[in-house]
């Protein structure tokens, strides 16, 4: 099975993420490193960051933190 390298995409957008009180955005640090929050300090997984949960209901090692928006 092939794996794609995608380490130097953009990552920096995200339409959950982007858009919770709990996001941490730090432009200076790769991906996963750049992409924390409160609920995932060592990195919001792919699954959340690329929309595919919007992380309203609780996820494995969210640390019972989900998804609040900018108010």
């Amino acid at each position: 099975m092939n794996q794609i390298d995608d380490s130097e995409l953009d990552y920096t957008i995200s339409s959950v993420c982007s858009y919770c009180k709990n996001w941490n955005f730090n432009e200076s640090k790769p991906k996963p490193q750049g992409n924390v929050c409160t609920a995932f300090p060592d990195g919001i997984p792919d699954e959340i960051w690329l929309g595919k949960n919007d992380h309203k209901k609780p996820y494995d090692g969210d640390h019972g933190i989900q998804y609040e928006k900018i108010e």
